[in-house]
This record gives C-alpha cells, sequence and structure tokens, in this order.
C-alpha cells in the first residue's frame, strides 16, 4: 500500500520536474492520505496550481493525474485550488500538505 510518506517523497523528489513539465507552482496532497483513513482502496487527492496561460490545461492535468496513477497503480484526483467549491474549500486547505 502507498502510504503518506512514500506519496510526499515521490512528490518532493520530483518536484522541480513536475512543475516544469506539468507548469505548476504548487503540488501537494490532501484527504485520506493525511487523514488515517487512507486505505488500499483510497485514491491520491492531489491540489495544485498551474502557471498563468499554461497551454492546453486540460491534457496538462491529465498527464499529470496519468503519471502519477501509473506510478502508484491507484485513482488520482487532481484539483486546483482556486476551482475548489467553497462548502469544501476550508476543509481541503486545512488539511492540505504542499511539498
Amino acid at each position: 500500500m502507498s502510504e503518506k510518506p512514500e506519496i510526499l517523497l515521490f512528490l518532493s523528489e520530483n518536484k522541480e520536474r513536475l512543475k516544469k513539465k506539468y507548469h505548476l507552482t504548487r503540488i501537494g496532497v490532501f484527504g485520506s492520505i493525511v487523514r488515517s483513513d487512507f486505505s488500499d482502496d483510497s485514491d491520491i487527492d492531489i491540489i495544485v496550481e498551474f502557471e498563468e496561460n499554461t497551454p492546453d490545461l486540460y491534457s496538462v492535468k491529465l498527464n499529470l493525474k496519468k503519471e502519477i496513477a501509473e506510478h502508484f497503480e491507484r485513482p488520482v484526483d487532481v484539483c486546483r485550488e482556486k476551482y475548489i467549491k467553497p462548502i469544501f474549500k476550508d476543509k481541503i486547505l486545512s488539511e492540505a500538505v504542499y511539498v
């Protein structure tokens, strides 16, 4: 089972490469991976922000999601801080761990 330290280590060790390849300004995790309820069935919740004017943003986001999902062999959700629904925003941002 992939656990928080492994995922954070991967993101930390690959931070500069991921930032350059996917035009990221921030990347982190939230959800069950940072709480005690992460399990073999859990997905990985990633929170990111992209550089302004990132070309073909949909494809860039999809490719980032695919890379992380393939590496950890589990589903990944990628969300942008600016598009989090207000009802969930405070909770997500309070538990987010950025690398």
